[in-house]
């Protein structure tokens, strides 16, 4: 066990290094246009931006029981939309963040949900709550899950600051009874704010919310175990890949 948990520290230490940060231009690319396609760029890239801070907060679609935890290392990458001028001047061709995300059991069918991450000099708190609304018998059957999980990101690279956070809320239909597979569907409805806080457009924010749906799937190996999920909004998918351990 501990062997395993050293291997979650390592590799999420290791993925936070070395990559280039698309943030650097947000000062230069909204200096350079005028009100109206300022604040249009800002909401495009509130919008993918909001989305992948929030990636993977799956995982887990029915009640631990008191004192259940799930550990897990997941990387969420989001591929940018194709007017998102502001990620798309750094060269970056998506957006990726590694989390470190927990969910704790409670009584009466509900998880709290937990979140971390420090990347591209940004860094995200998130916290939420699972609630299993049905706990099915049959395997054909799934379990339905309500979610609500806040994320909160403060990002400050080279002088190019700004503030978001994002609450997601989900319905969740996982099929927690078959065995090692655990196939689930989910349909979000998101709700993301963003400031920003240098450049000359300092105090600009922006407002974006949206549907959206996608699948997974869950692999259990014993104590460690996988999963993988692609979900859209606003026609552009976000990948989440993660690693985790469930007692």
């Amino acid at each position: 066990m501990n062997k395993v948990f050293t291997f979650f520290v390592m590799f999420f230490l290791l993925t936070s290094q070395g990559i280039a940060n698309p943030y650097t231009s947000f000062n230069s690319v909204l200096d350079a246009l005028s009100t109206q396609d300022a604040q249009k760029s800002l909401d495009i890239f509130t919008k993918d931006f909001g989305q992948v801070i929030s990636g993977g907060t799956f995982g887990v679609g029915d009640a631990l029981g008191p004192l259940g935890v799930y550990a897990s290392l997941k990387i969420s990458y989001r591929s940018i939309s194709k007017d998102n001028i502001i990620v798309k001047d750094t060269d970056s061709k998506g957006l990726f963040f590694p989390m470190l995300h927990f969910c704790i059991g409670l009584p009466y069918d509900f998880n709290t949900i937990l979140r971390l991450s420090r990347f591209d000099d940004t860094t995200i708190i998130g916290a939420g709550l699972l609630y299993e609304l049905f706990r099915p018998k049959a395997v054909i059957v799934p379990a339905i899950s309500l979610q609500s999980v806040y994320n909160n990101a403060c990002a400050n690279t080279d002088s190019n600051e700004f503030k978001a956070w994002n609450l997601k809320n989900s319905i969740l239909l996982q099929f927690s009874k078959i065995p090692l597979l655990k196939p689930y569907v989910g349909l979000n409805y998101d709700i993301t704010h963003l400031s920003a806080y240098t450049s000359k457009y300092a105090g600009m924010s922006s407002d974006v919310n949206g549907f959206g749906y996608g699948a997974g799937l869950s692999v259990s190996l014993g104590v460690f175990n996988f999963i993988f999920d692609v979900f859209t909004y606003s026609d552009e998918p976000t990948y989440s890949f993660g690693m985790f351990m469930s007692f």
